[in-house]
């Protein structure tokens, strides 16, 4: 085209008297003139009007049912008694009897401190209170016959206490010498040796009580009125071991730096499986409360107040959102609070619909009974 243009341009009467670079002026504003034309002139094709088709989406109906709200809290195991073993005389050790990690019965003997001089201490202390005994016992009739003074009736009687304490004394000198188990537990340490000498009072071991054990944890204070005494809590310890624990105590003050108050919990611990030290996960029991259980996790979402919750659909079928509040996590499910009596829940596709729409429901259980 451009070709025969130019053919015609050239041999005109006017392209014989112009030079080349007018022919191209001449081609450039055809190409803009016409290029203008298909702008102004083009056919416009009627937009096409898309018609929302309704969303299918799945749907459970749910019914409240009153359950056992608990919490999750993290303690630790102690044993439930703990005592420091303390020699009550001086001397020198003479033999052990028990060594550490050893488990003992109450009044089993753990170790000995020699006798030495005690005994010569015990017959000269029986025999000064037998004579103080005498004394005494004369002075009584003499007095009651007014033949001495009650001064000196006074004399002989705090001589004969004198001797009888001095023999008490003796007696549980020499009972000190044995170092007994308190209770039934486990020799936890023992930091002596035969030969080795020991003062009174001096602490030389550990001892445990470990046939039930202790797990102490921290609760946060708005939990504190929903805590009862005597509830019996799930516990996972951090080796893998789930036992039962009955909550034997709860604080009455709260810790101002953590704003938790403490509780105590025992389980029963007669195969001394377990140890002290261990991290406890707990299921702390709190009271009764309304609830709904969600067996999908994928039906949670969130609202545009960035809350977590769920959306329902009423009997029109129109999209609503509840937020909610967990009560309880089971191995199948969740309860949670917050939603209507009876709600049918969105458990599939809850993700492209918006509060308000109107859906298309596919009831999953509608011909099934709702389990528990």
């Amino acid at each position: 085209m451009i070709r025969q243009l130019k053919y015609r341009y050239v041999n005109s009467k006017f392209g014989q008297k112009k030079n080349s670079t007018q022919f191209v002026y001449f081609v450039f504003f055809a190409l803009v003139a016409w290029f203008a034309y298909g702008m102004i002139f083009k056919t416009e094709k009627p937009e096409e009007v898309l018609v929302p088709s309704i969303v299918r989406v799945d749907v459970e109906k749910t019914t409240q049912k009153n359950v056992l709200s608990d919490i999750l809290v993290y303690g630790q195991t102690k044993a439930s008694e703990k005592v420091d073993l303390k020699v009550r005389t001086a001397g020198i050790v003479d033999k052990i009897y028990k060594r550490k990690g050893q488990q003992v019965k109450k009044g089993d003997v753990i170790l000995t401190i020699k006798m030495e001089d005690r005994l010569a201490k015990l017959n000269a202390a029986k025999a000064a209170k037998e004579k103080a005994e005498i004394e005494f016992n004369t002075a009584k009739s003499l007095l009651a016959q007014d033949l001495i003074s009650r001064v000196e009736f006074v004399a002989n009687e705090a001589a004969y206490k004198s001797a009888k304490a001095t023999l008490d004394d003796t007696i549980r000198d020499i009972e000190f010498t044995e170092l007994c188990a308190p209770f039934d537990g486990i020799v936890n340490t023992l930091d002596i040796e035969e030969g080795s000498f020991v003062a009174k009072e001096s602490t030389v071991g550990e001892f445990l009580n470990l046939n039930t054990i202790k797990i102490t944890a921290q609760i946060p204070e708005k939990y504190i009125s929903r805590v009862r005494k005597g509830v019996v809590a799930n516990a996972m310890l951090s080796d893998g071991t789930k036992v039962d624990a009955l909550l034997t105590y709860v604080g009455a003050i709260a810790n101002l730096a953590t704003r938790t108050f403490a509780v105590e919990l025992e389980a029963n611990n007669k195969d001394k499986k377990l140890v002290e030290g261990l991290t406890a996960e707990l299921r702390l029991p709190l009271n009764t409360v309304p609830a709904m259980k969600l067996k999908v996790s994928s039906c949670l979402t969130f609202g545009e107040d960035g809350s977590v919750g769920v959306k329902t659909i009423d009997s029109e079928n129109i999209v609503h959102f509840y937020p909610i509040e967990l009560v309880k996590e089971e191995e199948d499910g969740i309860w949670v609070s917050g939603l209507p009596e009876n709600a049918n829940v969105i458990i599939a596709g809850g993700e492209y619909v918006r509060v308000g729409e109107k859906v298309e429901p596919h009831f999953v259980n509608e011909k099934e009974e709702i389990k528990d």
